[in-house]
Formats: C-alpha cells, structure tokens, sequence
C-alpha cells in the first residue's frame, strides 16, 4: 500500500510540476489564438534577404503524381527575425535556410500542405505555375507577415 501511494504522490507532483511549467514558461500554448505577426516594414529589394528551402517533395492531390522542388524567396530581415530565423544577408543568394531549424520546418510543412492539395493537371495547365507561386507567395505571407515577401524562384522543379 505504501509503494502506490508513493507512486501515487510521484505521478501528482509530476503532473503539477509539468502543468505549472507549461502556464509560467510559454502560456502561449493554452491560448488558441495564433502568435501575433510582427510588424515589418514593407518589401523593400535593396534590405531584403534571400532563402532558399530545398529539397521539398510531395505527393500532388490525388496521390499519382508527385512533385520534388527548391524555393528561393525574398523576404525582409525583420520577419524573418520575428519569425525566428536568422536574418544575415549572403550577397542576394540564397542562404540555405532560414538559420532556425524549426522555422526552417515550419516553412516545409506549409510548403507540402499545399502541395499536397495542388492536382497535377493545376500544376501543368496553362499559367499553373503562375498560380502556384502566387500561392506559395500567400504561405510565405502567413508565416512572415503581409507585405514581406519578394520575388518566388524555383531553381529546381520536378512533377512526375
């Protein structure tokens, strides 16, 4: 009787200690309202730095067709440092990732999401890379911010 109630007392201090870590060191993780955007000042080429993400593979909607692409994009030093990355400028090429690997991450899953929701036959019709680099446009927009976001390359780009 006494072990489970030491067992017991263990797994009420584990579950306090945990809960109360989570309310005083990041309470944003009880609230369901999105981190606030940070507010940057608008594209501007000549401060802008470039990111490149690479090697990004999915499955296109309807699980036939699969695509495998590089993104470079522009974006202002001051959202990429609210998002969390790294801001550092490589002479306007692009510098391999944003210097955070969970922002880095974070690009990647919004990047797959739409592919995944992209068919093959919106990807190939006339002017379907037009839309679909208007739609990474809008990805990059929610994680950095409106207004942030340069030019869109694909230095690579693979559909199969």
């Amino acid at each position: 009787m006494k072990k489970v109630l030491v067992y017991l007392i263990v797994f009420v201090l584990g579950v306090a200690g945990g809960a109360a870590g989570i309310i005083f060191l990041d309470p944003s993780l009880l609230s369901h309202q999105p981190a606030p955007v940070v507010e940057a000042l608008p594209y501007n080429p000549s401060q802008a730095v470039s990111v490149t993400e690479t090697g990004i593979e999915s499955n296109l909607s309807g699980n036939v067709h699969y695509v495998n692409f590089d993104v470079e994009f522009q974006v202002m030093p001051q959202a990429l440092t609210g998002a969390g990355g790294t801001a550092s400028s490589s002479g306007g090429s692009g510098n391999g990732g944003t210097g955070s690997p969970e922002l880095d991450a974070r690009i990647r899953n919004a990047l797959i999401a739409l592919a995944r929701s992209t068919t093959y036959q919106q990807l190939t019709s006339s002017g379907g890379m037009t839309v679909f680099k208007a739609e990474v446009s809008t990805v990059l927009q929610s994680i950095f911010g409106p207004g942030t976001i340069g030019n869109i390359y694909f230095p690579s780009f693979l559909t199969q």
